[in-house]
Order: C-alpha cells, then sequence, then structure tokens
C-alpha cells in the first residue's frame, strides 16, 4: 500500500480533502481524477496507440459488448453462457463468435510457454503416424470387454523392433487379456467395435480433457491434475519415436505460423531416461539426435512458410527435466543440457523443471544442483537462463508456493504461470525491477482448477502492477484450443483488456523472448507491420457492420 500510494505521488495525484468535496460536480471532478491517475499508472498507459489502432479498438469493444448482451445470456432457467466462463463449457458458442474470428487473424508475436506433445489434438497429429507404423504395439490396464472398462481403462503405446507371437493374453478385447500385455496395434484397429475411426475417438478421449472430467461436482484441483497427468501416460508412447516425433513437430510449427504466431520457444521433455525410439524399434535415439531431427524440420520448413507468405521466423528450446527426479537424475539432466547447449547453440535456450508443483520436488531441493548447473556455465560461456515454471498454485506460504521465491533467487528469465505472485507484493516489485515476465497460461489455470473462470484469474492484478506478461497456450491440444483462444478469453473476461491491450502484450512476447537483439528489432519491425494492416482488416471488415448493428 505504502508503494502504492508514493507511485501515485510521484504520478502527481493529491487525494482531495473532504472541505473540497462540497457539491456534487466537485466530487465528479475529483472522482474523474481520481480514476484517470491510477488508469496513468496502467499496463497500456505509455501504449500511444494510433488513430487506426483507437479507431479499430472500438470496434472490437463494441463487437465484445454486443455479444455479452446478444450471445452469452444467461436465461431465466440458468441455461447460456457466461462470456469467459468455464471454457470447455462454452467450447461451441466460443467457435461461433466474431472476436474469436478478431483474435484468429491478430498477429500475435512470440509464444513462450507450451509443451511440445501437447500442442495437437491427437486426431491432428499424433494418431495419423500411428496408423501405418507397424512396429506400435498397445497395452491397456484393463480388459476392454464391458462399458465399464472402455470407460475407465487407460491405454499406453511400445515401440518394438520384433513381433511377438500372439496369444490370448495379448488380445485386450479378450476375458483373459493380463493388463499391461502388448497387442498390435494395427490389429487393435482392425478388432475395435465399430471399427478403427471408432478406436482413435476412444483414444483421443484419454487425451482429451472434457467438460465432465474438469468441473463435475466433485472434482478437485488435485483431481483434475491427476486426471490431466493420466493424458500424458497415452500422449508419450504416441509421440516417442522417430517419425512422430518429427512429424509432429512440423505440424505444430505450420499451426503456429497460420495462427498468427511469429516465434515460439518450446519446453521440450529431455529428463533422465526418456528418448525417442527409431522408428524400426531396434534402439533409442539419444538427445543430440532428437534435437537434430527437431533442427532438420526448421531447416525444411521455414523457407517453405516463407513462400507461402507466413511470418514464422523460427523456434528454440527449453530443456525441460521432471521435478520427481532424483538428485541424481538432475545432475545428469544438467550435464545433459549444456552438451545440448554446446551442439545447437541457437536453439536450446533455457532450463526448466515440469510436473506437478505439489506432486515432485521443490526447487529448493535442487539449489545445489541448480547453482553447479549456473557455475558450470559462467566457466563455459555458455547462456542458458532459468526459466522456471513456479507459483502454479492455489498454495500461499507453504512449500509449493515457496518456488517463487527460489525462483527469482536464482535469476529466472521468466516465470510459467506465476498464478500465486499475487500474493506476494515484494516479489511483483522484485518481477517489475528485475524485469521478470509472468507466462501466462489463462485457459489451462482455468481449466486445471486454479481459478473457477477467466474473470477470477490474477492477470488483471499484475498488469494493473505494470508487471510484464505473455499470453500463452501451455497444452492446448489437451483441451482443443489454439493461443487464438486464450487471447479471446482474456479480451472476453476482462474490462480492462483491449486491442491495445493485446498490443502491449505482444510486444512483450516479443521483448522477453530469448530472441538475441538483432533479431528482437526485426520481430518488433514485422510484429508492428503486421498490426496496422490487422487493424484495417478490423476497420474494413466489421466497421460499417457495426454502424447497422449500432454496436459501436
Amino acid at each position: 500500500m505504502i508503494m502504492a500510494i508514493e507511485a501515485l505521488n510521484k504520478n502527481g495525484y493529491q487525494l482531495p480533502s473532504k472541505d473540497h468535496l462540497t457539491s456534487n460536480e466537485a466530487y465528479s471532478k475529483a472522482r474523474i481524477a481520481l480514476v484517470k491517475a491510477e488508469q496513468d499508472l496502467g499496463f497500456t498507459a505509455t501504449a500511444q496507440p494510433t488513430d487506426l489502432e483507437e479507431k479499430a479498438s472500438l470496434i472490437v469493444e463494441g463487437i465484445r459488448n454486443w455479444e455479452e448482451t446478444n450471445v452469452h445470456t444467461i436465461h431465466d432457467d440458468g441455461s447460456g453462457f457466461e462470456a469467459a466462463h468455464k471454457y470447455l463449457h462454452g467450447i461451441e458458442t466460443i467457435q461461433k463468435s466474431a472476436v474469436l474470428d478478431i483474435a484468429k487473424k491478430a498477429p500475435k508475436g512470440a509464444l513462450l510457454h507450451c509443451h511440445l506433445e501437447a500442442m495437437l489434438r491427437p486426431h491432428e497429429s499424433l494418431l495419423i503416424d500411428a496408423r501405418d507404423q507397424k512396429n506400435l504395439y498397445i497395452q491397456t490396464d484393463a480388459p476392454l470387454v464391458s462399458k465399464g472398462f472402455f470407460d475407465h481403462a487407460l491405454p499406453s503405446f511400445q515401440l518394438l523392433a520384433e513381433d511377438p507371437t500372439p496369444i490370448a493374453t495379448t488380445n485386450t478385447f479378450s476375458k483373459s487379456y493380463v493388463p499391461g500385455s502388448l497387442m498390435k496395434y494395427s490389429s487393435f484397429l482392425e478388432q475395435f467395435p465399430e471399427g478403427p475411426q471408432k478406436a482413435e475417438d476412444w483414444i483421443a478421449s484419454k487425451i482429451v480433457l472434457h467438460a465432465k472430467d474438469a468441473y463435475h461436482a466433485e472434482q478437485t484441483v488435485d483431481g483434475i491434475w491427476s486426471h490431466f497427468m493420466r493424458t500424458f501416460i497415452v500422449l508419450r508412447g504416441l509421440f516417442n519415436y522417430e517419425s512422430a516425433y518429427k512429424n509432429h513437430f512440423r505440424r505444430v510449427i505450420w499451426s503456429l505460423a497460420r495462427d498468427g504466431i511469429m516465434y515460439v520457444e518450446l519446453r521440450i521433455s529431455m529428463h533422465y531416461g526418456n528418448y525417442a525410439r527409431r522408428d524400426d524399434g531396434t534402439a533409442n535415439l539419444d538427445h543430440k539426435e532428437m534435437v537434430q531431427l527437431l533442427a532438420d524440420v526448421l531447416c525444411e520448413d521455414l523457407p517453405k512458410m516463407k513462400a507461402e507468405g507466413l511470418q514464422f521466423m523460427g523456434a528454440r528450446f527449453i530443456f525441460t527435466a521432471f521435478r520427481s527426479c532424483t538428485k541424481d537424475e538432475m545432475l545428469w539432466c544438467v550435464d545433459d543440457c549444456i552438451a545440448l547447449k554446446q551442439a545447437f547453440p541457437d536453439l536450446i535456450c533455457g532450463l526448466d523443471m515440469a510436473g506437478p508443483e505439489n506432486a515432485g520436488h521443490p526447487l529448493s531441493f535442487f539449489i545445489p544442483e541448480l547453482l553447479l548447473f549456473r557455475q558450470k556455465c559462467e566457466d563455459l560461456g555458455l547462456d542458458i537462463p532459468f526459466i522456471f515454471h513456479a507459483g502454479e498454485t492455489l498454495d500461499h506460504g507453504g512449500a509449493v508456493d515457496s518456488n517463487l521465491y527460489d525462483a527469482i533467487l536464482l535469476g529466472t528469465k521468466r516465470i510459467g504461470h506465476g498464478y500465486s505472485l499475487t500474493k506476494h507484493p515484494l516479489l511483483i516489485q522484485l518481477c517489475k525491477e528485475k524485469k521478470i515476465a509472468v507466462e501466462i497460461c489463462p485457459i489451462s489455470n482455468e481449466v486445471l482448477g486454479l481459478c473457477p473462470t477467466i474473470k477470477n484469474h490474477p492477470l488483471p492484478v499484475l498488469l494493473s502492477n505494470c508487471v510484464p506478461c505473455s499470453i500463452n497456450s501451455d497444452d492446448p491440444g489437451v483441451w482443443k484450443a489454439t493461443l487464438s483462444h486464450d487471447f479471446y478469453q482474456i479480451l472476453m473476461g476482462s474490462s480492462v483488456m483491449s486491442l491495445v491491450g493485446w498490443r502491449v502484450l505482444i510486444q512483450w512476447s516479443i521483448e522477453y523472448s530469448c530472441m538475441g537483439k538483432q533479431e528482437k528489432v526485426r520481430a518488433e519491425a514485422a510484429f508492428l507491420s503486421q498490426w496496422q494492416q490487422f487493424c484495417h482488416y478490423i476497420i474494413d471488415t466489421y466497421g460499417s457492420k457495426c454502424q447497422r448493428s449500432s454496436l459501436s
């Protein structure tokens, strides 16, 4: 509170005494001055919108207001979908939104927080490759012989070099099936009730979260997280072999480029023991070979994207270990990350630890290993910043919440999620002073139970305190979203958000990325050019419609 008052005083504002508020007119003027003084401290105060941007912004505001009244209607019986309410309940309504169409057209700068394996819906990527993989095998933790088992059984996948002799105990549709036994995936598709398409739908249902999973009356934060982590058991077996690994990454970057993203920093799982298999199943690829696959895709596809007129500049990777690993495994990850940086100096851009914060070790558990990593990087002249997940929790003051302290003390470049940061006034101030950006993941935080709706998200509080933030999609394939949906939700969910607010957040995403200075200059220039075209698009497409509908 003291810092806030000092900031106001620096801004030249003084609270009038009650002796000056003796009439309605005086009070009204004083109120206008107070509101303006606070707005002048906001994150868009220095944004200096152009006339073009202001005109486009008014049009978007009019469309938003119209949709809030006419589309997001709550009826007397309680039915309907409130704007920016529970995302999974509102997907069908959101898909019809003009605001979403505008978000899809928006250039979005840099995507700084997302996980490679969960970027796309399974039908759009991993299940496509699985159809033709002759060495892929499936196992389930129960025989698929009744509706209950179909509903609750969890599949997983492995790639094998040789074809084991099929017997009754390896047919998951047999009552004699031994859970965990391997069945050839091609046979699974053929024998699945109602055919291969239904088989893929069933597998996809174990990956994609639905409203009934996230929002049922007895669901808890731990419960939805447990369900969420089960999806990765299915995903990783479909993802961790050579052709799928490469093809999935290729589809990801094309999807991002078409969603208006010009650059991405992907978290890739490089923890101890995590390898992709060769397609023939005979051996594992090591981590250098895995990153080389991704490098090859960039080399092959960036020119093709440019030829199509897409403004995608490239990708970098954040080496991601698991919080559940041991100290010895973390030491191995330290050396592996350094080796990858030396082999791919332009691709490896940071180190992180992922996984549920309340289930794995806190950052404090790994302080000796992390300090050693930093010292080794300094000795070798390597720039590999920490970019830590921290504060993705409802906890306050406990071991999980304390990751924020350690992340900042360790010099993290950015904070992934930072959901509980608003409970820490000093840490907020340090983020501003040390220029530590927060990677906000709105839909992820809502679907995974941290906030009941986007309207309860702490993003507006962080922005009101001018903490630099970027908007991110996290694991969008799991909840059938894109980054456009996150931009849609923050606009519909907060009255302080606007088209100008979008622009500032996007510019921050470029500024706080791991791109080099000259790359950032080029990216900023390219973005501002795209943004001007985007504003023209809004005016040309929706301006006359708004006038006819009295939306503006």
